[in-house]
């Protein structure tokens, strides 16, 4: 089961993985040329060995130089690549608690909707009274935030909420994700830079988190719920005046349509309910 807005948001986090690949191809292209190159012309300039290319005026250092100036892009580039995928993460929960919210008739307070991101999603959950996916997830979606937080802030030094999660329960997300990951450590505090290990295990994360969210929201959402939005998406702007034939059709178009956004199989007495109501004349 999955709602639709789980392949929406899992294409663009495969097109940022493509362009993540694209950076690494075009380093590795970079350092091999670089290396190609002999000793004796590390004095050089950039303008004097890549002539051709019109920004080597721009940085304008010697080639010996060049390797920092790599790696300190490579930082900026895992950084910005790891954000990236945190902010389509951070649109996908906000869409699915909206989804949430018309679904199962449920809404959070006034005072709900100023906490976290994952706060506000673990509580609109829990007013589902379905249960929820474990802790894990929602402490691991608070380590992604802070750590993109202290990254795009430019923070010089860790929040005391990420310290935290470092502290009490990085073991414990360790453990958790231990299949998942290959490099990343939820324990270690030295999170100015990012390793390209590091960096692939985050991008990876971001995916697996939404598709497991998504794959619980969609055990819980109500059948009656989704047949009356995906009616309402039908036909409400397309009202028409209704006899047996229309209803039967109707029927068919909606139990369609829902199994395909939702995975969900409706019966047809749901449907029909929703159908006689939403969008006739």
């Amino acid at each position: 089961m999955k709602t639709p807005l789980q392949k929406e948001y899992t294409i663009k986090l495969a097109n940022l993985n493509d362009q993540f690949c694209f950076f690494l191809f075009s380093r590795e292209e970079l350092n091999d040329k670089i290396s190609n190159f002999s000793a004796s012309v590390n004095p050089l300039f950039t303008t004097d060995l890549f002539n051709k290319n019109k920004y080597s005026s721009k940085i304008h250092v010697t080639l010996e130089k060049l390797p920092l100036f790599l790696e300190q892009n490579q930082t900026l580039n895992f950084g910005a690549y790891f954000s990236f995928s945190y902010e389509f993460l951070s649109s996908y929960i906000d869409d699915i608690m909206v989804t949430i919210e018309k679904i199962n008739g449920v809404g959070l307070t006034s005072t709900e909707q100023k906490q976290d991101l994952e706060t506000r999603l673990s509580c609109l959950i829990k007013k589902c009274g379905l249960g929820t996916p474990p802790q894990e997830i929602f402490d691991t979606i608070s380590y992604l935030r802070l750590r993109r937080n202290y990254f795009t802030h430019v923070l010089e030094t860790l929040n005391a909420k990420f310290l935290d999660i470092v502290t009490n329960k990085g073991q414990l997300l360790n453990t958790f994700w231990a299949s998942s990951v290959s490099e990343l450590d939820f324990t270690s505090s030295n999170v100015e830079e990012f390793k390209e290990n590091e960096t692939l295990d985050l991008l990876k994360l971001t995916r697996i988190i939404l598709e497991r969210i998504d794959s619980f929201v969609s055990g819980i959402l109500n059948e009656d719920g989704i047949a009356e939005l995906v009616t309402i998406e039908l036909f409400e702007t397309n009202p028409s005046r209704l006899n047996l034939d229309v209803i039967q059709k109707r029927i068919s178009m909606v139990s369609s349509s829902a199994y395909n956004k939702y995975g969900i199989r409706l019966s047809n007495s749901i449907v029909e309910e929703c159908v006689k109501r939403i969008g006739r004349k």
